[in-house]
């Protein structure tokens, strides 16, 4: 069959070469290892978004104009590879959310799905769904004008239209982003839009035959009982100290931590230390994510810490340590404090309350991706991540009191040792 598509030039573009338009994927990998990540490029689109919206909310010494410029010409690579992949037109491009796992998709940062089905491209197609490229050029143009002269109303003032724009470019962004990670321009495109949009017409299930079909698979693997949800008992605690003792949990969450920050760190089979494998690494966070779940499930209401516990990025304040002598070692405690001692189980409830049981889930979650990639951690808690990383050895700390507090002997209580652990 002949193709008819009329092949791309230069001349129909404002700012891409004919090397890129012939080349996509080269304009996205010089784009996202050269230019920015994709964390700053969505915080440029939402700030060029407000300052086009409200002069109030635009930095005076902003470079608004070449953010602008930037989003257009990616504008125009998105096109290029609409155009290239024959991506078909949705004739809902708004309807984002289908079901409850794209929402949570959505809100845990995971991935962006459609009835739970991902497309590296779905961002690509809505955007274009919506608007036309001349029509996009008007938008963008319309928010380089707003950002320099405040006479004018960036689309009519109207918020739906607003956020809409703003929600769409992200999408662009991330699905721009997705290819550039794939290493490749998508396969089979055209079918696989065809089958989102035969999602979207197809009858909802519901929310239970959802579940029943997400959770209750046919052939379930069942998890040892140390590991599966289970109410709180001092045994359950017990157990998880028969996998790590107190020292080996620290050494593994201080690296974990590393790991998170550090893009030079990462669990691998290939690390010296068999003990920082891949593998132990997810056993790691399996322990600790069924831990958490265990004592943020706990009916009773966690008494107020003595100390402030307040959400903040600031680091914990420094304890004086405490020498402790179980199961003939002696250990220290670095982040428990002397009030803490008296009632280590109502401490240790209220530090795991410092966030929610979701916010955990979403930490964790986070701490895996880059504790196992070659990346620094830029995500929604990456500010906070030296508290967290104490917070979490506090709670391994008073878990451990707790556990084992009628075999735990205090020698020379009264002589503390100053803070020796570096971060």
């Amino acid at each position: 069959m002949k193709n008819t598509q009329k092949k791309l030039k230069a001349k129909h573009f404002r700012y891409l070469s004919q090397d890129y338009i012939d080349n996509p994927m080269q304009y996205l990998d010089d784009f996202f290892v050269q230019e920015t990540y994709i964390h700053y490029l969505l915080m440029d689109i939402n700030l060029l978004i407000n300052a086009a919206s409200s002069v109030k909310m635009n930095y005076p010494y902003s470079n608004s104009g070449y953010n602008t410029k930037k989003l257009i010409t990616l504008v125009e690579i998105a096109y290029v590879i609409f155009k290239k992949c024959e991506l078909k037109k949705l004739k809902k491009p708004l309807s984002l959310i289908q079901c409850d796992s794209d929402y949570w998709n959505y809100v845990s940062g995971e991935r962006l799905t459609v009835n739970d089905i991902e497309s590296p491209t779905d961002g690509i197609s809505r955007f274009f769904s919506h608007q036309s490229l001349r029509q996009w050029y008007e938008t963008l143009d319309a928010i380089w004008i707003n950002i320099s002269d405040r006479n004018g109303e960036f689309l009519g003032n109207e918020g739906e239209e607003i956020l809409s724009a703003r929600e769409l470019l992200q999408r662009l962004a991330l699905s721009l982003h997705k290819i550039h990670e794939s290493k490749m321009l998508p396969h089979n495109v055209v079918q696989n839009q065809e089958n989102i949009e035969n999602g979207l017409r197809q009858p909802q299930q519901s929310l239970e035959e959802r579940k029943d079909k997400i959770f209750h698979p046919k052939e379930r693997i069942i998890l040892p009982s140390w590991l599966a949800s289970q109410p709180y008992s001092i045994s359950a605690l017990k157990d998880f100290f028969d996998k790590e003792d107190l020292n080996g949990w620290r050494e593994n969450i201080r690296y974990w931590y590393h790991t998170v920050i550090d893009e030079k760190e990462f669990w691998s089979a290939d690390n010296e230390s068999r003990q920082h494998s891949g593998a132990n690494l997810l056993f790691n966070y399996a322990c600790i994510y069924s831990l958490l779940e265990m004592l943020s499930n706990k009916p009773e209401e966690s008494p107020s810490l003595p100390i402030s516990m307040e959400n903040s990025f600031s680091i914990l304040p420094e304890c004086q340590s405490i020498l402790i002598r179980h199961a003939q070692e002696q250990m220290i405690l670095y982040y428990v404090s002397n009030e803490e001692l008296d009632n280590p189980f109502a401490a240790l409830l209220a530090t795991v309350g410092t966030y929610n049981q979701q916010e955990w889930n979403e930490i964790l979650y986070e701490w895996i991706n880059y504790g196992l990639a070659k990346n620094r951690y830029t995500g929604t808690y990456s500010v906070y991540s030296t508290r967290i990383y104490q917070i979490m050895i506090k709670i391994i700390e008073l878990a451990y009191l707790t556990a084992f507090s009628e075999e735990i002997e205090f020698p020379n209580q009264k002589q503390t040792a100053l803070l020796e652990a570096a971060i």
